[in-house]
């Protein structure tokens, strides 16, 4: 096999502060899956745009790693795309590098109307890359991109889930950004809810993980007082999320965000063989199968939310069902599905 292509991941990996979230955990994610196939090209190597916070060279330094490649694998947030991607177009195209943008979240179909520029340079790219069919179909649609194709969400592990079932509690996680357009709320309400029915919520436990928005932290810490059996635990390390979530019957995520794409806490939350209950909201409904690795309800009838809880509360060889669907359901974003779909562009 002939080696000729020298990779960059571009994108923000958040190592410097170790942050964690969607962006980051993907951006890692994509460059760790090639980096697992490393013998299959020339050279990999990354550049993590969180230092253009922290070193006034790095801008110099990310050009000579852009010019020193000749396949460009492209992670984004909103503001690069906004602002960097246009100066990356003009040095790959004067440099004869391919892009590859791999999408992250889902709101790129809505970011990019009133942006012909963009359009025109992301129509020019070697791939676009969503992690939704439906998104990608909605690129294909409404811009007449012919360079779109799906490209899975995934992690990597070797994590096996236990099933286990709690006699004694009914454990509940939320593992997510903590603010309210991600549902934290109508968790809140849920809460509440049971408070009322089951006196004081003694069956119960509610946990959250994850970093509170700024601006969301009084109203949070004020609402986790209200009730005995809800805590906040912190953010878990990578190597720490399976074994974690592994403890909990339910992962909930009644999110109304409006950039939702492919939620990593719902694929988490498989891999550790645990059923959600999300919102019908945006592209979920294509991750979770309804009845069998979790519920969908809608956001205007939120009783449903309680009622789906309760139901496998009180129905645990349904949960135990559900626990081994959840994980079934994770086969289909396994790494090597990802890696099949990146390939070609990789390895000539």
């Amino acid at each position: 096999m002939k080696l000729n292509n020298k990779v960059l991941v571009l994108g923000y990996f958040g190592y410097t502060t170790n942050q964690l979230d969607g962006q980051t955990v993907k951006t890692r994610s994509v460059y760790e899956m090639i980096k697992s196939k490393k013998e299959e090209i020339r050279s990999l190597d990354y550049f993590d745009t969180q230092q253009f916070s922290h070193s006034i060279i790095s801008p110099f330094h990310m050009v000579w790693k852009i010019i020193k490649c000749n396949k460009l694998i492209y992670v984004p947030a909103h503001n690069s795309l906004k602002y960097l991607f246009p100066f990356i177009y003009f040095i790959s195209k004067m440099m004869r590098i391919n892009i590859l943008y791999i999408v992250v979240g889902g709101w790129l179909t809505e970011y990019l109307r009133n942006k012909k520029l963009h359009v025109s340079l992301l129509s020019n790219i070697q791939g676009i890359f969503p992690q939704s069919n439906q998104l990608t179909n909605n690129l294909r649609q409404e811009y007449s991109f012919k360079n779109v194709n799906y490209f899975p969400n995934f992690r990597i592990h070797s994590f096996e889930p236990s099933f286990r079932q709690n006699t004694r509690t009914f454990k509940i996680v939320y593992m997510a950004r903590i603010f309210r357009m991600k549902g934290v709320d109508a968790i809140f309400r849920l809460a509440k809810h049971i408070d009322d029915k089951y006196k004081n919520g003694h069956s119960f436990i509610i946990d959250f993980y994850g970093p509170i928005v700024k601006d969301e932290e009084e109203y949070f810490k004020a609402e986790i007082e209200k009730f005995a059996f809800v805590s906040y635990l912190g953010v878990l390390e990578p190597d720490q999320i399976y074994s974690n979530l592994n403890e909990y019957d339910l992962l909930v995520l009644p999110t109304r965000y409006s950039d939702e794409g492919f939620p990593g806490t719902i694929l988490d939350a498989y891999y550790s063989g645990v059923p959600v209950i999300a919102s019908n909201w945006r592209f979920l409904p294509e991750f979770v199968d309804h009845g069998n690795s979790g519920y969908l309800f809608d956001l205007d009838k939120e009783e449903d939310f309680y009622a789906y809880t309760e139901h496998l509360f009180n129905d645990r060889e349904k949960l135990l069902k559900m626990k081994h669907f959840a994980f079934e359901k994770s086969k289909e974003f396994s790494p090597e599905s990802a890696w099949q779909i990146m390939k070609p562009y990789l390895v000539n």
